[in-house]
């Protein structure tokens, strides 16, 4: 075997390696950060709707700024098969109204978490309310193949047809 064959083949292998590694980590939930139910006295529910939140699960942790304030209620379809979730917040964190919810990574293959970003609004969102701006979960898949079809187009190849040797 030459060496350019052999090179591919260690290649593909390594890379065929860290994607098992990748999806058995990701699958095995560890990183999940879960807070655990916060009491009932002294918090309260607000809403928000995603496109894609996966990832994400009752039990799943709310921040901001990197500290916990809540966790992921429920969650539910609504009528339009967006993901409607439900979080409880500690009461001392009060958000004004035009305050942001994200869903997001922690660090590169780490558990998912809702980040709360607060707004510049003087009114405050109120038990029940709803978030009106909303992130979407990357899943990095998606982010993956954009890449690869990115650089098939710098290479002057058909991002569509599959490379072929």
């Amino acid at each position: 075997m030459s060496i350019e064959p052999r090179r591919e083949l260690m290649v593909g292998s390594a890379v065929l390696a860290a994607a098992v590694l990748v999806f058995a980590y990701s699958s095995s939930g560890i990183g999940d950060q879960g807070t655990g139910p916060l009491s009932a006295d002294g918090s309260y529910e607000l809403k928000a709707r995603f496109g894609q939140a996966d990832g994400i699960r009752a039990g799943t942790a709310v921040r901001m700024a990197g500290i916990d304030v809540g966790e992921v209620v429920s969650m539910s379809l609504d009528s339009y098969y967006r993901a409607v979730v439900t979080f409880r917040i500690a009461a001392s964190v009060e958000l004004p109204e035009d305050s942001a919810a994200m869903i997001q990574t922690d660090g590169l293959m780490g558990g998912k978490f809702v980040e709360l970003e607060p707004g510049g609004a003087l009114d405050v969102l109120e038990p029940g309310g709803w978030f009106d701006y909303t992130q979407d979960s990357v899943i990095i898949e998606d982010l993956l193949g954009k890449i690869v079809a990115r650089a098939k187009q710098e290479r002057g190849l058909d991002p569509n047809e599959p490379v072929g040797y």
